[in-house]
């Protein structure tokens, strides 16, 4: 990995949970309190507005300089916002494509769902994982979620860094963290969250063990 991979807390930003705030804003709330790394992850719009979204959200985390900055699959964006990297999942580019294009100091995430995508993603070189869904969660209805047992084989097999997804709050997160995961990545939890800086600081207290 290109830095630290530990205790981080991970927002993936979409436009669509922030119930009609300007997703520039939530995120800028969101840094305040803590999150460590921001996805942009668009998958409904245009290379053009997602091109447009980023470059505001790159000039928003100026403020926070040693947050980073993924774009969601969109390997374009990244390279033409000068993003720190992209996030790719299980029908995107190759990873060996990608790491081609961005060269070796970008990072590459890989989404996974079972064990076997996680180890294929770390054989390929992903610099880390995001293994979903843990809980239930309003973005997969109807999809049984993992639960935290399996958090345990994931952590016993996979090296590079993981980071836990899926129905993660203020109420459950400890229950992630009990199996030794300590990076977590959330949406709605902090996207829908009537106050995105308190709800980014109680769940990185949580990651950090502070409470």
């Amino acid at each position: 990995m290109r830095q630290n991979m530990k205790q981080k807390l991970y927002l993936i930003a979409s436009a669509s949970l922030t119930k009609g705030r300007p997703l520039e804003a939530v995120v800028r709330e969101a840094a305040a309190g803590g999150v460590d790394i921001v996805q942009l992850r668009e998958k409904n719009s245009t290379a053009f507005d997602v091109y447009s979204m980023a470059l505001k959200l790159k000039e928003v985390l100026r403020e926070f300089p040693n947050v980073l900055f993924l774009i969601n699959d969109r390997v374009d964006v990244a390279m033409a916002v000068g993003a720190d990297g992209v996030h790719l999942g299980q029908v995107s580019l190759p990873l060996k494509t990608v790491r081609g294009l961005l060269g070796d100091e970008k990072i590459i995430g890989v989404s996974t769902h079972n064990i076997e995508e996680a180890e294929r993603a770390q054989r390929e070189g992903a610099d880390y994982i995001i293994f979903s869904h843990i809980f239930e969660t309003k973005s997969k209805p109807g999809l049984v979620p993992k639960g935290i047992e399996v958090l345990s084989e994931i952590k016993a097999r996979i090296k590079v860094p993981i980071f836990a997804l899926g129905g993660i709050n203020i109420t459950n997160v400890h229950k992630v963290l009990n199996v030794g995961v300590d990076n977590i990545a959330v949406m709605s939890a902090i996207l829908e969250s009537p106050d995105p800086r308190k709800t980014a600081l109680q769940l990185k207290n949580k990651i950090k063990g502070v409470v």
